[in-house]
């Protein structure tokens, strides 16, 4: 089972905030609110969004094994503003 995070009470402008922040950091996000992202150094996650609900949930498909969960999640919350505070 891939390891994943659901946030709420993110807004379509958080989103765009938070493409905005991680591509800053080399993450591109494509546009749409259900896709696939390829991270740095092999990473895979799906993105999907709902803006009804305004709940965004992130989920891990693929990684190297020398990189951990935890390590990710840091990258992905601290890069995206504060995601997970």
């Amino acid at each position: 089972m891939a390891d994943h995070k659901e946030f709420t009470g993110v807004t379509r402008e958080k989103l765009e905030s938070i493409r905005k922040d991680l591509s800053k950091r080399g993450i591109k996000i494509p546009k749409g609110d259900d896709v696939e992202v390829d991270g740095p150094f092999g990473v895979k996650m799906q993105v999907s969004y709902d803006e009804t609900s305004k709940k965004l949930k992130l989920e891990i498909n693929e990684k190297p094994i020398f990189i951990s969960e935890n390590q990710i999640w840091k990258i992905v919350e601290s890069g995206a503003g504060g995601l997970g505070a």
